[in-house]
């Protein structure tokens, strides 16, 4: 399969100051990364005080297919790790605590879920999409590896999810049919994109239909 490194980038410092600081963000963020084996950065460079979105950087220990497989199923390789199966989100609970907390609705715009070998850019479809939809995307995410990484011989090094019209995919040269668009922004089971390092150009993956899409865009004058 084919990889590519991923390293964090630079965190922001959301303590520096009482003018910037976020009740109960420290608090949100060890209990991730305490229950979750990763370490989670905030990357957006704006103030938290006036725009109340938070971009994050979780980074993990483990290849996608790994990760995958620990957050979606609590298993590592066959074997079971004892984790609580929540029917939420698995940060839902913790996220929603910081709202009540920090009495503000700080909400995540993006979500940047850091592997060894993989980047999941996962975007804001509607408020609070991210903690509520994320547990259903990862478990997507884990029954359909096989066909977004081609029958297991490709793995793109970065994957958005989903494909909205603002996306880097929507280019001049192709374009999903209309008629999908407002689909995408309201589900995340929709059309994800996919790099590879094989190719410059993205792919575009059906997740309903679980195919990449080859030979059905549309193409523009």
């Amino acid at each position: 399969m084919s990889s590519k490194n991923n390293k964090p980038r630079k965190k922001i410092g959301a303590f520096e100051s009482e003018d910037n600081k976020i009740l109960g963000l420290n608090t949100f963020l060890l209990k991730i990364e305490k229950d979750f084996f990763c370490t989670v950065s905030i990357v957006n460079e704006d103030s938290f005080t006036t725009t109340n979105d938070l971009v994050l950087d979780v980074n993990f220990n483990f290849n996608l297919s790994e990760g995958l497989s620990i957050l979606a199923l609590g298993k590592l390789d066959g074997h079971d790790l004892m984790l609580k199966n929540e029917k939420d989100s698995f940060f839902q609970k913790a996220f929603q605590k910081l709202r009540i907390v920090s009495n503000n609705l700080f909400d995540i715009k993006e979500l940047n879920l850091i592997f060894k070998d993989s980047t999941v850019v996962v975007y804001r479809i509607f408020e609070n999409s991210i903690a509520l939809e994320l547990n259903k995307l990862i478990v997507e995410m884990h029954n359909s590896y096989v066909y977004f990484t081609k029958g297991l011989t490709q793995l793109p090094y970065e994957i958005h999810v989903p494909l909205l019209e603002n996306n880097n995919f929507y280019t001049k040269n192709a374009l999903v049919n209309n008629s999908t668009i407002e689909e995408n922004h309201k589900n995340y089971n929709s059309y994800w994109g996919l790099y590879f390092d094989s190719k410059v150009d993205s792919d575009i993956y059906d997740a309903q239909e679980k195919e990449i899409i080859y030979g059905k865009l549309t193409m523009l004058e």
